[in-house]
C-alpha cells in the first residue's frame, strides 16, 4: 500500500505516480484527436504537437522529470516560477503533473522562434500583473490570478494571443501526462471511445 505522500489526488480520483511512458499517453491522445474525438489539445500547428510525436524526446522527458533536479533547462528560475503558477491556475492539477517542467524541457530543444513566443507571452502576463496589481504573478492571490486570466483571455484583450498560446502549451503538457489522461477517463486497462468533457472547463477558458 503506497504511503500518502506517493499519491496524487484529483477530484473523485486517486492515482499513483506515473507508471506509463509519456510517449504511450501522447500516442493515445493524438490518436483520439485524429479520429475526430473532442480533444483538449490545441491546434495541430501549435509547437507542442511536434514534440508529442517525438518518441525519443518523450522518453528523455520521463527520465528528466523523474530526476531530483529542480533547475530549469531553459527558463530562468523566476520565469519558471511564473509559468508554474500559471499552469496551475489555467489547469488545476498541473503542478502534480509537472506541466511547467515538461514545457521547460520541450522549450530547451525547440526553435528560437518558439522559445521567443513563450518568453513574450510570459512577459505579457508579468507586465499585466504589475500594471493591475503592482506585484509579480508569483505574489498574487487566487482571486487576483483569476481576474488576470479572465482579463487576458478576453477576445478584445491586446494579450489575447499570448493567453491562447500559453494555454495551448499548458493543456498539451497536462493532458499528455498520466494525471491528465486519467482525468479524461483513460486507465491502463481500458481505452475510452471518446474524450469526455473536461471536469474543470472554467479553469482554462
Amino acid at each position: 500500500m503506497p504511503s500518502t505522500n506517493e499519491i496524487h489526488v484529483l477530484p473523485n480520483n486517486e492515482i499513483s505516480p506515473r507508471r506509463i511512458r509519456r510517449r504511450e499517453l501522447a500516442q493515445i491522445l493524438l490518436a483520439g484527436a485524429a479520429a475526430g474525438f473532442i480533444s483538449p489539445l490545441s491546434s495541430a500547428i501549435h509547437p507542442i504537437h511536434k514534440h508529442l510525436l517525438n518518441a525519443t524526446l518523450l522518453d528523455s522527458a520521463d527520465a528528466s522529470l523523474s530526476a531530483t533536479n529542480d533547475n530549469p533547462l531553459f527558463l530562468s528560475a523566476q520565469r519558471f516560477a511564473t509559468l508554474d503558477v500559471l499552469c496551475e491556475a489555467v489547469v488545476p492539477g498541473s503542478r502534480n503533473a509537472q506541466s511547467a517542467a515538461f514545457i521547460d524541457l520541450l522549450l530547451s530543444v525547440d526553435t528560437k522562434t518558439a522559445q521567443q513566443k513563450v518568453l513574450a507571452a510570459l512577459s505579457a502576463f508579468e507586465s499585466a500583473a504589475q500594471n493591475n496589481f503592482q506585484a509579480a504573478i508569483t505574489a498574487l492571490g487566487a482571486a487576483q490570478i483569476h481576474s488576470l486570466l479572465t482579463s487576458l483571455s478576453a477576445s478584445d484583450s491586446a494579450d489575447h494571443k499570448h493567453f491562447n498560446h500559453l494555454k495551448d502549451w499548458i493543456t498539451g503538457a497536462y493532458y499528455s501526462s498520466e494525471i491528465g489522461m486519467r482525468e479524461l477517463g483513460w486507465t491502463p486497462d481500458r481505452v475510452f471511445p471518446a474524450f469526455p468533457t473536461c471536469s474543470h472547463p472554467d479553469a482554462h477558458t
